[in-house]
């Protein structure tokens, strides 16, 4: 049977995902919802306890069906037997629960008291899941209309069945039971109070109950339009409703209870009343008992004023259903009377119209936080089904008489103006006035339609529009208003309905027609212009005496500027232009002092409205205010507390002397809110708002300042005040930017009280000034740490029992968002503001209680920006206070953070819903903390988070997520699920990223190795056949999830390669590890079972002396066969089928290989016409980020992306700052040609993120395949087939025109380092360097490539350098691998060396008649010769253009590689082709003009510097290939070098002045210290004389003539100009001389000897000298080791 925890996982991933279920999830969930069918008949149904059972307990051996016998311990069974009592239930099952505890959360080394509160937690744990499994259901089938028609049958189906087996009466009877004080509910009087949560926190049990309570009260909500309920149950519910008010219970969830058992029977009599129809009659009036038994229960008299009020609201849904129920049975011949008499009906209809139900609906229910925090999709409900009782209230023709006469009553009872005047009515001559039901009755519509307006899962709009009972009422409500009371409520009622749209044009009609006689748009501004004639003649008659404003007609206008902002802010943009074209009538009211402050305040929201209207009107706005409205006066301002009284009537006079006398506030926080509108939309920032100085201080000084003392009635007042000013400031910490010199001129100003004056407040910076009061702990930093202070426990209470909660919580956020704006500047204004101002973590390190209640909200689940701003605060503080965890530690707070942090994480990866912006996902913000924090000094955030031991050295940790909960844990579960991947696979993606980086810290890389490795989680092999080669979805469907899948794909196969890189293979763990990623990636395991070879401990072994040990006296073995034979000798191999193929690290390489996007930045024209074309090009160009004046900004992973909404913003100013003027058409033309400029930039983003995506999975792949094949080779057989493979993979990914430039420079990386393993292959000794048991056959027969397999490399490779898209980079790694590819063909038998020889060697090595057959090895060799010869001649013409433009025209670094390019072409010459073709080029002629060019400064340190060196390695590689030609072809290629003038440019140059100057130059210190004895030697000197000695060749081959006129002068010449550096070799002490110094004397002996027999005189003094070298060589002992030692080299080599 499915578990309850996978049913809600299976249920919620289909059903509550953003797009509908696949078609695999869709047969996975109908599957699950059979398979869930007897779980839900059984609801919540367990054995009891049973004696037998608790017998076979006590015995400590319990037989689990389906499981082997467990054993129990003393402790064990009185844990079990204890849950039996604890929650009745069955001790088999207890023990169970125990099994599955011990496998959840590891129950070894936990108290017994611990044990038993985590499987009582397990167990509700399970409930939860199946209540909420059954919530899912009833929540798709009822309000998620917008999923497939069929699907929602087919559960609709499901539900029915299960409901008509009687789950709706077990709900109703578990709602009752789980309230009584006993096993079975709240827990008898011995039972244990608290269990733990999967956090392993405490929690009440009463509180889980209590939930559980009202999750199967919303469930039995739902479940009446699935099977409507019967009269008995409707009777229970009554019951139980009446029980749970007479409770002394005020909790919210008690109350959300009572609010769901209210509308569950509300809810059912309406559906049945309209169900009804006169072929189907009431099912509740099947019962003809029940209507007069059900009247009588609900009518009987109730003593308690709690039940009362919810009694009353049943009595009105009851008094509904029965009139629908009669009205829709008049058709019926049968029947015509009323299921109840008549008089009982009026009397029910009196009875609540009396007690005025209406009220009770809005304060008791609508208008509590209880209601207000439920679940938006509850509320809903709720509300909708209000609408339709109100609706039937409102058109039934019993009612509407009703409703009629309470109307009447209302417009006749009183005067308009008696309340108002008269404030000595007693509550009950105001109860008594008849006005109240009616008021009460317009505000409970207004109510209702409020919450459905509001609504975001709105859904039928056809309750207010289309709906003529509704409009009928309206125009009814509307006419005739006698009484302000209800013309109020009335205008409140028009204000909601102006709520969206449609709505506001309604009311516009409405209003701006003759529909009604006295209401209308002409009332409110005639009566506005009015009172200020009338004011204004008083003060031209009386001087400053006013008449004050009647309260009767200021109420009236306060009601029609709510009715006006309604329709403006709604209204649509088109339209609402021409609705009010004056506005000046709205401000002539607001200077003066005797209207009352709450109507400044509904005119200023008025005027607010109007500000998005059009720019212009934003414009006479700012004008009308200055004009009409309370000044904002400028001046010195008096300390906090000691408010000097202002001589004018100005806001600071109002706030402290008005409004602040009756404790309310509206003219204030309208004011600030007015303003904060108009400055927001202000786009001129060149002042840094120091036009906007004069509000901010009012706003400091005298409005956020005193707020702590000042006094309210309204608590609501109180915290909008508080958030006018905290939105204040915020904006002005976010519009502005500050520079240097702003910061360094601020500094000289002061906060303080006493330095105030004007001339110093006109040039104050708000933003600034803020910062200082922050960076010193001064006014608006104490009270918003005020608020912060709280704590998450208190503002979780008050936002949920509150109805400023919500106010609060705003604040909240708020406050936080303005400690990270402030974190983001202060170190930058440190620099300039210390000592007196400070960063905000030192500020904040004062108090450390600051610090963990900003820590501590990140368990407010509220809302998640106060999440966000706590995580972004941790990550601030982490990165700035080194003893950030030893604060936490100190303060016993660190267990409650680890799992918090690991709760949200865990809420976030169980969310059904997908986050658009990664940078408002709490799990990538927790995950990227953690990241940023591995590398800092221990212990740092991240180890505390996931449970590192910061008690001791934490690379010693043993981490135990099954024991911890933490983040690790959370995020350990979630990757090996890998669920949910359209939602959560950027969790997987930097999850995958996390555990790398800590396998890479080398404190955290052990504990999570070895923690990876284990049985546990076998991480290493767990998803790489799974998610690594499955297809990726396509660009166009969802290029998110295809990008954020190639990051996931990379970090986890570079931390497979970092597995098999430094993993210590005598670890059991590690060794199998590595073996299971090899088998995957490179071969198959054909038999499933093998046992892993145990061997060395060191992570590479020496091969050369593993082999000597194991090859003795063996001929022609393969690696293969040696690690065979080296397991076996360690007896744990077993037999072990491998299929030699490269499989699964081929795929990788396909999935890869796809077109990238482009990413170019050929951005769409503006406007042709303006030629804003360079602008634009130097926004884009500009590398400044977004936050510095720029339109980039670096995401989540480091990609430099386009910011579009500051791109938006600067091609609006470029269009706007132009000297062009552009008229309506040209406007839509360019908004449109902007709008096409946005969408080309999201694109580059997606374009972007695609290609770096896709470069990091081939980084990813390129690693794992590098470090295989370098450290793991010898793990793997046919290790040349494997590296054949992944060499023509390679090269033929890197030829294909998708690949871009850095995917070839990354795949060529890898071809190096297989033609690097290729080459070893072949050419490393088998059986080591000093291995005597080698034999000439061994080393003549080893393995090489066929010769087809090394065409098809040669051909890849020659494709992938003729590639559209290179680069010289990329091109010197190509050469390289061709450089080696001709190394790897060439002969392992040297040519020199006689045929004769080798016969005879190999006849002595072996006693058998086999002969090697040399002529066949050499045919073929000549073979493979001949064919890369053709291979390359078919390319030549490109593949020498680019190879000699590279040689002529590259960089130093480039050139030396393209030389030895065109010497290994000549090295395989045919036919003198290539040379032809190098000498049509003029690359040789070039080479020794270079060689000429040559020039050496005797500078100290000249030769030290990276440019020198590249440039002595250019001209050897020159050298080289001269040389080659010289060589190579002989006579004629000697006679080329010397047309040219070879020995005149030798001659001429410098490099051989390089010899006679080495001594000097390396006789500094400095010399001495960067270049050693290796540097000497790579001086170019003997690659000088190897080529004059190969010219002096013909010198032998000339007649005597030729000689003496041409040659021999031309090397004479050359000898006699470096005189000193011959003599200097020859002077050279041989005795005891490196191999080098010998070659320089032969190579000077050589050319001496062919040449100077021609010279006539020795006034050089050569001879003596060579006289003198042969006279020691002479004296030399034969036996000497020098001697011994010494061969005379073989210059001119193969290669």
């Amino acid at each position: 049977m499915v578990s309850p925890h996978d049913l809600r996982s299976t249920f919620e991933a289909a059903l509550l995902g953003p797009s509908p279920p696949t078609p695999s999830q869709r047969i996975e969930l109908l599957h699950a919802v059979r398979c869930s069918v007897p779980l839900f008949k059984s609801f919540l149904s367990y054995p009891g306890p049973k004696a037998s059972d608790r017998a076979e307990v006590e015995s400590k051996e319990v037989r689990i069906p389906g499981s082997s016998p467990i054993l129990l311990d003393d402790t064990d069974v009185q844990i079990a037997l204890k849950l039996s009592d604890d929650l009745n239930l069955n001790e088999i099952e207890c023990v169970r629960l125990l099994v599955a505890a011990n496998s959840k959360w590891v129950l070894f080394g936990r108290e017994p008291l611990e044990i038993l509160r985590l499987t009582a937690g397990l167990w509700y744990m399970e409930r939860r899941d199946l209540i909420a499994s059954l919530h899912v259901l009833l929540r798709t089938v009822i309000v998620d209309e917008w999923l497939d028609a069929d699907l929602i049958s087919d559960i609709h189906k499901h539900l029915e069945d299960i409901f008509s087996s009687g789950l709706g009466q077990r709900l109703i009877f578990l709602i009752k039971e789980l309230n009584r004080e006993e096993s079975a509910g709240l827990g008898g009087p011995s039972a244990e109070k608290y269990v733990l949560d999967f956090r392993g926190a405490i929690i009440e049990r009463r509180a889980v109950v209590a939930g559980e309570r009202l999750s199967l009260s919303h469930c039995l909500v739902l479940s009446i339009l699935i099977l409507q309920m019967t009269p008995k149950d409707v009777k229970d519910v009554f019951s139980i409703l009446k029980d749970c008010c007479a409770e002394a219970n005020s909790s919210t969830t008690h109350l959300q209870i009572i609010f769901s058992l209210l509308f569950t029977l509300i809810i059912s009599l309406i559906t049945d009343a309209l169900n009804t129809t006169p072929e189907k009659p009431s099912k509740l009036f099947n019962d003809s008992s029940f209507g007069h038994e059900f009247h009588d229960l609900i009518m009987a008299p109730i003593n308690d004023p709690n039940v009362e009020g919810f009694i009353d609201c049943v009595r009105f849904g009851w008094m509904i259903h029965v009139m629908i129920v009669q009205e829709r049975s008049n058709s019926r011949a049968t029947s015509g009377a009323l299921p109840i008499h008549l008089a009982d009906f009026h009397s029910c209809l009196e009875h609540v119209c009396s007690h005025n139900v209406f009220r009770f609906f809005l304060s008791g229910v609508l208008q509590t936080a209880a209601y207000q925090n439920q679940d938006e999709h509850i509320i809903y409900m709720y509300n909708g089904y209000l609408h339709k009782l109100m609706m039937c209230f409102l058109s039934y023709p019993l009612s509407r008489d009703k409703v009629k006469d309470m109307k009447d009553k209302a417009m006749s009872a009183i005067s308009p103006y008696l309340l108002s005047g008269d404030r000595t009515l007693s509550s009950k001559q105001v109860s008594d006035i008849g006005y109240e039901s009616f008021v009460s009755l317009l505000e409970f519509i207004s109510e209702i339609y409020q919450f459905l307006m509001n609504s975001s899962s709105q859904k039928e709009p056809e309750l207010l529009y289309g709906n003529e009972e509704l409009w009928a009422f309206i125009h009814f409500a509307g006419e005739d208003h006698t009484n302000i009371h209800t013309l109020v409520a009335f205008l409140k009622l028009l204000g909601t309905l102006a709520s969206t749209e449609e709505g506001a044009s309604k009311v516009y009609e409405l209003l701006h027609g003759k529909i009604f006689r006295s209401i209308g748009w002409s009332t409110l501004f005639d009566c506005l212009s009015i009172y200020d004639g009338m004011f204004k003649q008083a003060l031209q008659t009386s001087g400053n005496l006013l008449p004050d404003i009647q309260e009767g007609d200021a109420q009236a206008l306060v009601g029609y500027l709510n009715v006006l902002q309604k329709v403006v802010e709604n209204g649509n943009p088109s339209e609402r232009r021409r609705w009010f074209q004056d506005i000046e009538p709205l401000f002539k009211l607001l200077g003066y002092e005797n209207v009352p402050p709450y109507l400044k305040g509904a005119l200023r929201n008025a005027i607010a409205s109007f500000i998005k209207v059009s720019p212009a009107l934003k414009d006479t706005i700012w004008n009308y205010l200055e004009q009409y409205d309370l000044p904002v006066a400028v001046a010195p301002f008096s300390p906090i507390g000691q408010h000097a009284p202002s001589q004018i009537y100005d806001m600071q006079f109002e706030l402290n002397e008005v409004e602040a006398r009756r404790e309310r506030y509206p003219s204030t926080i309208s004011f600030l809110n007015l303003l904060n509108t108009l400055i927001a939309q202000e786009k001129d920032e060149s002042d840094r708002g120091r036009r906007f100085v004069g509000i901010f201080r009012f706003v400091y000084d005298h409005v956020f300042g005193p707020f702590p003392q000042r006094a309210y009635a309204d608590p609501y007042e109180k915290w909008q005040l508080v958030l006018s000013c905290l939105q204040h400031f915020q904006m002005a910490l976010k519009m502005y930017n500050i520079n240097k010199e702003e910061s360094g001129k601020a500094n000289n100003m002061s906060l303080s009280p006493g330095v105030a004056d004007t001339s110093t407040i006109d040039s104050q910076i708000p933003a600034l000034e803020l910062l200082k009061d922050f960076m010193s702990g001064k006014i608006a930093f104490c009270n918003i740490m005020s608020i912060i202070s709280l704590g998450a426990d208190i503002i979780i209470s008050e936002r949920t029992s509150q109805s400023y909660g919500q106010l609060l919580e705003e604040a909240l956020k708020l406050s936080l968002e303005i400690l990270v704006l402030v974190m983001d500047r202060d170190i930058f204004l440190a620099d300039f503001w210390r000592p007196l101002h400070q960063p905000l973590d030192v500020i904040l390190s004062q108090n450390p209680n600051w610090i963990f209640t900003l820590l501590e909200y990140i368990r407010y689940d509220f809302s998640p920006q106060i999440q966000q701003n706590s995580i972004k605060i941790m990550s601030i503080l982490s990165s700035r206070m080194i003893g950030l965890v030893q604060l936490v530690l100190k303060s016993n707070a660190a267990k409650c953070l680890v799992e918090d942090y690991a709760a949200c994480l865990e809420s976030r990866f169980e969310e059904c819903e997908s986050i658009e912006n990664a940078k408002d996902d709490l799990g990538v913000l927790i995950l990227q903390l953690l990241i940023d924090n591995i590398n800092r000094p221990a212990p740092n955030v991240a180890h505390l988070l996931l449970r590192f031991d910061i008690d001791s050295p934490v690379e010693h940790s043993i981490l135990q997520p099954k024991v911890h909960y933490s983040c690790l844990k959370v995020m350990l579960d979630n990757l090996e699920k890998l669920s949910r991947p359209d939602i959560n696979t950027l969790l997987h993606e930097f999850g995958f990223q996390l555990l790398y980086e800590l396998c890479m810290d080398p404190l955290t890389s052990g504990p999570t190795m070895y923690l990876l490795s284990t049985k546990k989680y076998l991480f290493f092999s767990k998803h790489l056949d799974t998610i690594c080669t499955n297809p990726l979805p396509k660009r166009s469907h969802n290029q998110s999830l295809r990008v954020s899948m190639l990051h996931e794909r990379a970090w986890l196969i570079k931390l497979l390669a970092l597995e098999l890189h430094t993993a210590d293979m005598g670890e059991s763990t590690h060794r199998e590890a590595c073996l299971s990623i090899l088998s995957l990636c490179f071969t198959q395991i054909a038999g499933g079972n093998y046992q892993s070879p145990e061997l060395s401990r060191t992570s590479e072994f020496d091969a050369s002396n593993f082999a000597q040990r194991t090859t003795k006296k063996k001929k022609g073995h393969t690696w293969h066969s040696v690690l065979r034979l080296y397991c076996s000798s360690m007896k744990e191999m077993k037999e072990v089928k491998l299929k030699h193929e490269v499989g699964l690290v081929l795929e990788l390489l396909d999935v890869v290989q796809f077109r990238t996007p482009d990413i170019g930045l050929q951005c769409p024209q503006l406007l042709p016409a303006f030629k804003f074309d360079a602008q634009v090009n130097d926004i884009l160009k500009s590398s400044s980020t977004s936050e510095k004046g720029g339109v980039y900004y670096y995401s989540e992973r480091g990609d430099r992306l386009l910011d579009l909404d500051a791109l938006h913003e600067k091609l609006w100013q470029l269009c706007s700052q132009g000297s062009y003027t552009i008229n309506d058409a040209e406007k839509t033309e360019l908004r449109a040609s902007i709008q096409q400029f946005l969408r080309w930039a999201w694109r580059y983003n997606k374009n972007l993120e695609e290609q770096a995506a896709q470069l990091h999975m081939l980084s990813g792949w390129s690693q794992i395949v590098e470090v295989s094949i370098s450290k793991r080779m010898l793990l793997l057989e046919d290790r040349s087939q494997i590296l054949f493979e992944l060499l023509g993979a390679s090269l033929s990914a890197s030829a294909s025109p998708d690949c871009t430039l850095r995917m070839a420079y990354v795949l060529s990386n890898v071809a190096l380092t297989c033609m690097a393993k290729l080459r070893d292959e072949r050419f490393l000794c088998p059986g080591g360097v000093d291995s005597d048991s080698v034999t000439c056959l061994d080393i003549i027969s080893v393995k090489q490539l066929s010769n087809g397999a090394c065409h098809s490399i040669l051909y890849k490779l020659m494709m992938a350098i003729l590639r559209n898209e290179s680069s010289e980079t990329l091109r010197r790694r190509q050469y390289a691998l061709l450089l080696g590819y001709f190394q790897y063909c060439r002969s392992i038998l040297n040519p020199d060396v006689p045929a004769s020889i080798l016969r005879y060697l190999l006849s002595t090595e072996h006693d058998d008649d086999d002969e090697l057959n040399l002529q066949k090895i050499g045919k073929e060799q000549a073979e493979l010769e001949g064919a890369n010869f053709s291979i390359i001649k078919k390319e030549a013409q490109a593949i020498i253009n680019l190879v000699t433009k590279d040689a002529m025209q590259g960089s130093e670094v480039g050139k030396p590689v393209s030389c030895y390019v065109l010497d290994a072409f000549l090295s395989i010459d045919r036919d003198k082709f290539f040379l032809n073709q190098l000498q049509s080029r003029g690359i040789l002629r070039s080479c020794l003009t270079e060689i000429n060019n040559f020039s050496c400064k005797p500078v100290q340190d000249a030769w030290c510097s990276l440019e020198s060196q590249q440039r002595l390695c250019t001209l050897e590689a020159q050298l080289s290939l001269l040389l080659r030609v010289s060589d190579n072809y002989g006579k004629h290629g000697a006679q080329i070098l010397l047309s040219m003038g070879a020995l005149d440019q030798l001659g001429s140059s410098k490099a051989v002045l390089l010899q006679s100057q080495t001594s000097r130059w390396y006789g500094t210190p400095s010399a001495r210290d960067r270049l050693g004895e290796a540097d000497k030697k790579r001086l170019l000197v003997i690659p000088v004389l190897r080529l004059v000695s190969s010219l002096t060749s013909l010198v032998e081959s000339s007649e005597y003539l030729e000689v003496k006129n041409k040659i021999v002068r031309e090397v004479l010449d050359f000898v006699k100009g470096h005189q000193s550096t011959f003599n200097q070799i020859l002077k050279e002490d041989i005795s005891d001389a490196d191999e080098l110094t010998l070659e320089r004397s032969n190579l000077v002996v050589s050319i001496l000897s062919k040449v100077w027999p021609y010279e006539e005189n020795d006034e050089y003094g050569f001879v003596q000298e060579l006289f003198s070298m042969m006279h020691i060589l002479f004296r030399f002992e034969f036996a000497s080791s020098n001697f011994a030692k010494f061969e005379f080299p073989i210059y001119f080599k193969n290669i």
